[in-house]
């Protein structure tokens, strides 16, 4: 048996313990704790490069787990006047309406007014032959092969699809319009955007609902997940704290885009007259709203999570109803762009992590922001944006380094010139453009990184580098043969 310890032993024993204990609390072992997040500080710094380079102009909101990491906004609202933008700022999202108008639609299905299985003969009047076995469920798939309106001009930055939709009662011309035109495919057998089967979409909405389009979204979606900053737009209306949308200058893309923006880039955006139902592009919303409505869809406030699950169930081009669902790094993926005159927006969800993508901008292209913020969330390493020194290409040095290529792993690759651009072809992997930055070096957008070739002893040598600066090639020309 050992020796028993008296109650003042005892007590300076324990005396000493607390102390020790205190002097390695005090130590930088024991008082990091939990590593820091950096995330949201190298999220910050990129997305501060990009508005310094004009890529970026609007609100940002990025969130994981119902954490908010990122809320924040860059530029002006309304240039002329230099009003910022702010978390409050209101933007058109464009199609990013489309998952609002298919909850809708899902909604009313759930309760019984209407089946997602139903012709749309049964809710829109007139319509012609070829429109008579056309399936609200074909409608929200895109796979309908009712024509796209916005492919009547081009695309919507145009002046010819601007003067379009700046006339009156737009939507129901739209769907006229749609009714005199061919499909462009048998419905059901392929994917094929169209903003013109949204538009029905509102139509039909009105009559099974018996309420206005916009009315409905109110009443039904907004109101009841506080979305207090989001409508219907409307031209004629004053909406408080909307932004005014720009566009590149005419040759200001790309040269200007990548070497950095200014104010003088810019003009105000053709216009374009918005007035419900325009169910395919018509909300006027903030980041803020936006992530209102991401928690919502991980619950039953609005529908079942069996209807929910359908929402989410990709079908032809990976479409569900209203939301690309695709899976990649980061897993499954719900998500959509939005694009108008002078506006570009998108939301990112990615359920698994419950992470959380908005980016809204009232100029009409932002590069590839909410990608790249997506990586920094994964912990991926990501360059940040920098100026690029792009110069006018010379096509015959250009078409002197086209021909087939070896690399040193022995794939073949092709160089190009095509419409007086240099470009890069690796089959199955890219084919991309590329943008001079002097005698031997180019910029490649879709690949973010750099390309550089080098000639010496009669060789000309490619390499093709990622927006790390990691070599994706290294490859010698074999063959000067251009078709």
């Amino acid at each position: 048996m050992g020796r028993s310890f008296t109650t003042a032993e005892i007590v300076m024993s324990r005396l000493t313990g607390v102390l020790l204990l205190c002097s390695f609390a005090g130590s930088p072992a024991f008082s990091q704790g939990a590593p820091r997040d950096e995330r949201p500080a190298r999220m910050r710094e990129y997305l501060a490069a990009a508005a310094s380079l004009g890529h970026l102009n609007g609100s940002v909101l990025v969130a994981e787990r119902g954490k908010v990491l990122i809320d924040t906004a860059y530029g002006f609202a309304n240039m002329e006047l230099g009003v910022r933008n702010t978390p409050e700022t209101r933007f058109r999202v464009a199609s990013i309406t489309k998952q609002f108008t298919a909850m809708a639609v899902m909604m009313l299905a759930e309760e019984g007014k209407l089946s997602i299985a139903d012709p749309i003969s049964k809710w829109v009047d007139s319509v012609p032959l070829s429109w008579r076995a056309l399936t609200v469920h074909q409608l929200l798939r895109h796979t309908s092969g009712i024509s796209d309106y916005e492919e009547w001009f081009d695309g919507y930055t145009t002046q010819a699809y601007s003067d379009y939709m700046s006339q009156a009662h737009a939507p129901l011309r739209i769907m006229r319009d749609a009714m005199r035109k061919p499909l462009d495919h048998d419905p059901g057998t392929k994917f094929h955007y169209s903003n013109s089967a949204y538009i029905v979409l509102g139509f039909i909405i009105e009559r099974a609902s018996g309420m206005p389009y916009d009315e409905f979204l109110r009443r039904r979606i907004l109101e009841p997940l506080g979305m207090t900053r989001s409508d219907q737009d409307r031209s004629e209306r004053l909406v408080a704290d909307r932004a005014q949308g720009y566009r590149f200058r005419q040759g200001g893309y790309p040269a200007a885009f990548f070497n950095g923006l200014s104010r003088a880039d810019h003009y105000n955006a053709f216009y374009q007259l918005m007035e419900p139902p325009q169910a395919d592009a018509g909300l006027v919303t903030t980041a803020r709203d936006l992530y209102k409505w991401d928690q919502a869809l991980y619950g039953e406030r609005l529908m079942k999570q069996a209807a929910l699950d359908s929402v989410f169930s990709p079908g032809i081009g990976g479409y569900g109803y209203g939301w690309f669902v695709a899976t990649g790094v980061d897993g499954r993926t719900h998500e959509h762009s939005g694009g108008l005159p002078g506006f570009s927006a998108y939301i990112m969800r990615i359920p698994e992590t419950r992470r959380s993508v908005i980016v809204l901008n009232n100029i009409e292209r932002s590069g590839s922001i909410e990608r790249d913020l997506a990586a920094i969330l994964r912990g991926a390493p990501v360059a940040m944006p920098r100026a690029r020194r792009i110069v006018a290409n010379d096509t015959a040095r250009d078409v002197a380094r086209a021909g087939t290529y070896r690399s040193t792993s022995g794939d073949s690759v092709r160089v190009f010139v095509e419409a007086g651009r240099i470009g890069v072809h690796q089959p199955g992997r890219f084919r991309v453009g590329l943008l001079s930055e002097g005698p031997d070096q180019y910029f490649s957008p879709q690949l973010g990184g750099e390309v550089r070739f080098t000639e010496a002893a009669g060789r000309i040598t490619i390499t093709v580098r990622d927006a790390l600066g990691t070599p994706l090639i290294v490859a010698e020309r074999r063959a000067a043969a251009w078709p």
